[in-house]
């Protein structure tokens, strides 16, 4: 499921990229950041059972969360 995580960041790298050419947004890599931790979380969330964390402790601590997904 890590590679949930790497397609995650990716969808959001491309969904901002297009905002920024069709609907004329400024590049914002913090934006992007947030969507691609936020997007993670809620696929591990849903997709792992043993995936267990709140938001909270995702964003303090990514790896250890991840430890715990087969």
């Amino acid at each position: 499921m890590k590679k949930g995580v790497w397609a995650a960041i990716v969808r959001c790298i491309w969904e901002h990229r297009n905002n920024v050419i069709f609907r004329q947004r400024v590049p914002d890599s913090e934006e992007i950041l947030q969507a691609a931790q936020l997007l993670s979380w809620l696929w591990l969330k849903h997709r792992e059972s043993t995936f267990s964390y709140y938001f909270s402790d995702w964003l303090l601590n990514p790896i250890q969360c991840l430890l715990c997904v087969r």
